[in-house]
Formats: C-alpha cells, sequence, structure tokens
C-alpha cells in the first residue's frame, strides 16, 4: 500500500523527451513524454483496448499512438482515433497523471489530480542552485523504500559499510537527536574529533574532524542530509581548519513494495570550479551509493524469506522508527478517508 496524494520523482529531466519513456511507479504503468512545446506528460502506460504498453507506440503531434492496434491518445488520455472505426466509446481513454518539471527532476502526482498543488513539490533546488556545484545519479534498487529510508536516517552503518572511502572507523560514539513534527523526522548526528575519512584525505583533510549531519525525512520518501565537515587545526590534529558543506538529495520512488528507483544529487560549496574534485566525488559517491544497494538488495532478499522474522532496534534506530511510524499513520489515515 502507498500514500497517493504525493508527489514522486518520476525522471531526471533529461530522460524525458519526445521518445515514449516508460516508467513503473507504486505499481501503475506510467509512460512519459514531451509535448512540442516542451511540456511533460504522464499517461497511464497501458492501452484501454487490450493492455498492451503505449510506450511501445510513438509519438503523433502531442498525442501517443499505440503500436499494437493504432489507437490515438492526446495528452490528457482521451482516446481521440480508433482506426477502421468512427465511433469512439466515452470509455475509450487512459489515466492521465498531473505532471511537473522542477529541481532538474520530473515529478509525478499518483493521486487525485484535482489535489495536485505544485508548491508542494519538496525543495531539491540545490540540484540546479548556481551558488552550489552538484550532481546527480539514479540506481535501480531491488529493496524496498523503506529499507533506504532507515539506511539514510541511521548513518550509523558509515564505519562499517563505507569503511574504505566515506567512512571514518572511528565515527561510532556520536550525539545524537530526533525530533518528530508534523509530516517529517529530522535526525541530527554530531560526531567529535573522529579520524578523517579516505575521501577527506583525498581531498585535502588530513587531521581529525568534526561532523555534523542533520537528516530530514518527509513522507513519503523524501531526504535531505546536510553535512558540515570541520578540521581540527593544530599540531596535534595535523590539520589547517578546512570547513566543509555538502547536502544530499534523496527521493525513492517505490516500483513495487519490495523494489524502487532511488533518485539522489549531491551539492557542494566548496572548490566549486574545480571539475578534478567534482568527478572524485562523483566517483567516490557512486562506489558508495552501490555499496548501500548491494547490501539492501540482499537485506530484502533475507526479508522476503520471511517477513515476521524478529528483529530489535538499537538507539540508531530511532529515527527510521519514527518515520515507520508516521508513514503508518499517514496510511491509516488514507484508508479510513
Amino acid at each position: 500500500m502507498f500514500l497517493q496524494n504525493y508527489w514522486y520523482v518520476a525522471a531526471e529531466s533529461f530522460e524525458v523527451n519526445r521518445q515514449p519513456t516508460p516508467r513503473i511507479i507504486l505499481g501503475e504503468p506510467v509512460v512519459l513524454y514531451r509535448t512540442q512545446d516542451g511540456t511533460t506528460v504522464a499517461l497511464e502506460d497501458r492501452c484501454c483496448h487490450q493492455r498492451a504498453p503505449l510506450h511501445r507506440g510513438k509519438l503523433e503531434g502531442d498525442a501517443i499512438r499505440c503500436g499494437y492496434h493504432g489507437l490515438v491518445f492526446d495528452q490528457h488520455g482521451v482516446c481521440t482515433e480508433i482506426p477502421e472505426q468512427e465511433r469512439i466509446p466515452s470509455s475509450a481513454r487512459v489515466r492521465a497523471y498531473a505532471s511537473a518539471e522542477k529541481h532538474g527532476w520530473v515529478w509525478v502526482w499518483m493521486g487525485d489530480s484535482a489535489l495536485a498543488d505544485e508548491s508542494l513539490i519538496p525543495d531539491f533546488h540545490l540540484n540546479i542552485d548556481a551558488e552550489w556545484t552538484s550532481f546527480q545519479g539514479i540506481i535501480e534498487m531491488d529493496g524496498a523504500s523503506m529499507l533506504m529510508v532507515d539506511n539514510l536516517l541511521d548513518l550509523s552503518h558509515l564505519p562499517f559499510l563505507h569503511a574504505a572511502n566515506i567512512g571514518s572507523a572511528t565515527d561510532t560514539d556520536p550525539d545524537l537527536s530526533v525530533e518528530k513534527g508534523e509530516g517529517f523526522v529530522r535526525v541530527t548526528r554530531i560526531a567529535r574529533g573522529i579520524k578523517s575519512s579516505k575521501w577527506q584525505n583525498d581531498l585535502g583533510i588530513q587531521g581529525n574532524v568534526t561532523q555534523e549531519k542533520v537528516i530530514t525525512f518527509r513522507p513519503p520518501c523524501h531526504i535531505w542530509i546536510a553535512i558540515d565537515t570541520t578540521e581540527e587545526a593544530g599540531p596535534e590534529s595535523g590539520g589547517n581548519g578546512q570547513m566543509m558543506r555538502q547536502m544530499i538529495l534523496n527521493s525513492m520512488t517505490p516500483v513495487s513494495e519490495t523494489s524502487c528507483r532511488y533518485h539522489w544529487g549531491f551539492a557542494r560549496d566548496f572548490s566549486r570550479g574545480n571539475a578534478g574534485v567534482t568527478k572524485y566525488m562523483k566517483d567516490a559517491t557512486d562506489i558508495a551509493f552501490n555499496e548501500d544497494k548491494e547490501m539492501i538488495d540482499a537485506q530484502q532478499k533475507i526479508i522476503d524469506l520471511d517477513p515476521a522474522a524478529p528483529i530489535f532496534n538499537l538507539d540508531g534506530d530511532e529515527g527510521g522508527v519514527a518515520a515507520r511510524r508516521l508513514m503508518a499513520r499517514l496510511l491509516a489515515e488514507q484508508a479510513g478517508a
């Protein structure tokens, strides 16, 4: 069961063009394309005749023609032509979803289109902010979206899963606090005087660091991670007091109950004009996030063997538990509507 009346990331902007692009979102087939003036369109990717996927067809102007029997649907999902038949039944239509393009991503509102409000699109503007340097990526996850929520709200896995790159082996005793508000969960994680990680060393930070991470979750699947890193200065630390600020933008769009499409962005406000730093950080991020993918895909396989197998929670799980409780409340409200 999924929350319906919310915006979900369907694609990066560059992925949507004049070639029909298929997506599965919340278990529903959706086809994306652009009209001749560049507007994004999101239709049910299932012809109402014989349920053929519309993305196997072709665009004709702003409409799409089914590649099986030639029915034509306009950008609103209404059938406008049936070859070899003049009569077009009123039921000959496919669902049209509200869509929008913002922050470098194409969004689809999977619920009642009349309720779609673009002001409710989550603020991921740092994806395209001229004052920051950013890059993005997409990972197909064979694990549930909420497993990624757990992963991102509890970063105690960094010194273990990511020990060879972004994690610090001494980052095991942070100060943690969790704020639970109306429609959000926020975890603040402050690690003081920890050994700098390999990727920080490669970027010129050699001394111990204090790192503050503020992680904010908003339903159904959006997470912001603000990271402030301060290098300790002085001969004992071996550092010179450098500071780095980063923001990791995360949106996990469910494909099914046990898989998702992970859209992420990484923005920084240091070394902004340095293409070498950008390439290094993009490569390091790809490695780290694919380590997450391998673990979560494996975790999902184990969960599927026995979904009722017992688990217990650690202190670091408080944020993830709060997020799941918030989601359960919203789903219950939706079911009772």
